[in-house]
């Protein structure tokens, strides 16, 4: 699908019938075209749009059915202008390795690219989606090293690819991060919140630039691994 408009044509978002009519996609075209978009157009995302996706994300499993995510939705311009300068901050820290790691590799460096308009553009994004755990004996932090909060809870994520799909099927840009949130301590200042609930992640959402998909991945049979690792009867050779 090809939400591109003429340069000298406005963009105007559809309307919410328009784009929740969307959502009856085949499951299969929005699994095979959706990516992780980040140049996103600054028009809002109604409500009578995020609002049913972010319901449809709920019907995902969890564990023990416990149900115990909530979705802080950041809108505000000042507020998202705080998580985009915390985001900064650490984004000129870790993306000068990535480069160097990359260094040589054109196709990785091309790769980066979106990232970095999304970095240096964060709080023009229209919406945010930040899904939050209460810390309970079932969902709390584990593994050493702590690294990454996105090991911490990976019973919210299917409720997050949820939404991730119905984004894809209605023409909205996603992605699923969790650098601009890694300081976890400035994000509860800004966000005012309690000390037993974590932010999981950050789902910056607009309305997407340029096309989806499809998506080119490694063959299956390079993935695969039967029994044990090193096996791979279905690789090509």
């Amino acid at each position: 699908m090809t939400i591109t408009t003429d340069a000298t044509t406005p963009f105007v978002p559809p309307t919410a019938a328009e784009a929740l009519e969307r959502l009856g996609m085949p499951m299969i075209d929005a699994m095979r075209t959706q990516r992780a978009v980040r140049r996103l157009k600054p028009e809002p995302v109604a409500h009578d749009v995020l609002l049913p996706l972010l319901e449809l994300s709920l019907k995902a499993p969890t564990s023990s059915n416990t149900q115990d995510w909530s979705y802080l939705v950041v809108e505000d311009p000042e507020q998202k202008a705080r998580l985009g300068r915390l985001y900064w901050k650490l984004y000129r820290v870790f993306n000068p390795i990535v480069e160097r790691m990359a260094k040589g590799n054109e196709q990785e460096l091309r790769n980066m690219r979106p990232g970095q308009w999304q970095a240096e553009h964060f709080a023009e994004i229209p919406v945010f989606v930040i899904p939050c755990y209460r810390r309970n004996l079932k969902h709390k932090p584990v593994g050493r090293p702590q690294l990454s909060v996105s090991a911490f809870y990976g019973s919210v994520y299917p409720a997050v690819q949820n939404l991730l799909l119905g984004c894809r099927a209605v023409g909205l840009g996603a992605s699923l991060q969790t650098l601009p949130i890694w300081w976890v301590p400035s994000v509860r200042k800004i966000l005012d919140l309690p000390r037993d609930v974590r932010p999981v992640c950050i789902i910056p959402i607009g309305w997407a630039q340029g096309n989806y998909g499809p998506t080119v991945r490694r063959p299956i049979g390079e993935v695969v691994h039967l029994d044990h690792f090193g096996n791979q009867p279905f690789a090509t050779t």
